[in-house]
């Protein structure tokens, strides 16, 4: 197809000589650890302010304790999820430079909502967490502060999913003038519904899990009501997101598409799919208990992890086969480029092998070749006072001489003149035409 992409030298890729597939796998075991913060950050904000407010409404304080508790996953995440998010970013802008960083300049300024909407969030946060005390009797202010808190990480994914979404379609990048032409896309909008309904599915199964932990302890309500809601999470969010998944790679261009149908990869969304399945059946099964195993809600969350990391493998396929073509054709003009370039040198390597020695008993070459006219001229005043002037000033060649070799100041200018590097015979020769110049003006 006809590219229109920067084809720009791209950078040598760091690999200390191991093969660039082992930094495919690690983008993707970061990006899976990240991800996994990420929606777990977006869940238990979002259960936390749900079950703040059937505190309320319920008056029981047991919902209330166990959205407070929510807000430390919540504090967690989001700072594991920031951490652990720089190196997937790094991975990827090193091995797909050209495209990472066009795609960024593509969405700009709008990209930067992901540093001052992470800053505004996570204080918001940290504001509703640690007043929640100090405002139980002003419950609607604090449930606002949570309820901000939420809104402004939803956010967030809208402006990472745009960027991600546009820098693997790099044929896309002639069409692309602002994020919103990005955003408000089908493949945008069905990612994004993938990614909330899997942080749901996730934060479904970890509730489950936490509280068994809390029965096993002895908070027998509160882990109740982890469980209790932790199973319809999961239950609500799973079923419309085993649909999602097996459509998720056809949803990117067509050349995506069709190029990712005749790969390994595209049986991945398939796969995680069934496995979403099983874990479905096997919670549904446990609906109706109201207590529940840590290790029974560790076999969900396994399926689930397991589920994430296959589809984090899938989008380093839709990668593969999106970047083959614009990749091989940026070697070429890389290629192109250098070849280029060394012949250049080589010919002017050639000029000026071939090219005759320099007189450097000619007091005009000499000067020229060490800079000397750069800063003055015969008659006029440059940077430096003119050699003209120089003569009519001067007459001993002796200083003269020391001031070409070691500087001077103070004599003509406030500027300086620095040290040359010259030789005393090079600066006789200087020194004589330039007294000569009195002779010859008179």
């Amino acid at each position: 197809m006809n590219w229109k992409l920067p084809f720009d030298i791209p950078l040598i890729t760091p690999t200390l000589g191991l093969p660039l597939e082992f930094f495919s796998i690690l983008g993707i075991i970061v990006f899976v650890v990240h991800i996994c913060f990420i929606y777990m950050l977006i869940g238990a904000s979002t259960a936390s302010v749900i079950y703040n407010i059937m505190g309320v409404f319920k008056k029981d304080s047991n919902y209330d304790k166990f959205a407070y508790r929510m807000t430390n996953y919540t504090t967690v995440s989001e700072n594991m999820g920031a951490l652990w998010g720089v190196a997937p970013l790094l991975v990827i802008s090193v091995l797909f430079t050209g495209f990472f960083y066009t795609a960024i300049l593509k969405v700009s300024p709008h990209i930067l909502h992901i540093i001052y909407g992470n800053i505004i969030a996570f204080l918001l946060s940290y504001a509703y967490k640690f007043s929640w005390h100090a405002l139980q009797n002003h419950k609607g202010f604090h449930i606002a502060i949570g309820l901000s808190a939420v809104l402004a990480f939803f956010t967030l994914p809208f402006v990472f999913m745009s960027m991600t979404n546009l820098y693997m379609q790099p044929e896309l990048f002639a069409t692309i003038n602002n994020i919103w032409d990005i955003m408000f896309t089908p493949v945008t909008g069905f990612r994004l519904l993938n990614f909330f309904l899997t942080a749901f599915m996730a934060t479904g199964v970890v509730m489950i899990f936490i509280g068994a932990r809390w029965v096993k302890k002895g908070e027998i309500e509160v882990g109740k009501i982890a469980i209790s809601q932790g199973k319809k999470w999961f239950l609500l969010a799973t079923p419309l997101n085993i649909v999602v998944m097996p459509l998720l790679p056809f949803v990117f261009t067509a050349r995506i598409s069709e190029a990712l149908m005749h790969t390994g990869f595209i049986y991945l969304p398939f796969i995680s799919s069934i496995l979403l399945i099983i874990a479905f059946l096997y919670v549904l099964n446990k609906f109706n208990d109201e207590v529940v195993t840590s290790q029974t809600a560790l076999r969900a969350i396994a399926l689930v992890v397991i589920s994430i990391f296959l589809m984090a493998t899938t989008r380093e396929g839709v990668r593969v086969v999106s970047f083959a073509e614009p990749l091989a054709l940026q070697a070429q003009a890389t290629s192109e480029f250098m070849n280029a370039s060394i012949a250049e040198y080589k010919k002017y390597k050639e000029e000026l092998a071939n090219k005759p020695a320099m007189d450097l008993k000619n007091p005009v070459i000499l000067a020229e070749s060490k800079g000397c006219l750069a800063c003055h001229s015969v008659d006029v005043k440059l940077v430096g006072p003119s050699y003209l002037e120089v003569s009519n000033k001067e007459r001993n060649k002796d200083v003269l001489i020391h001031s070409i070799q070691y500087g001077s100041a103070n004599k003509y200018d406030v500027i300086p003149m620095p040290a040359q590097d010259i030789t005393a015979d090079e600066a006789l020769i200087l020194v004589d035409w330039i007294l000569s110049l009195k002779d010859t003006n008179k």
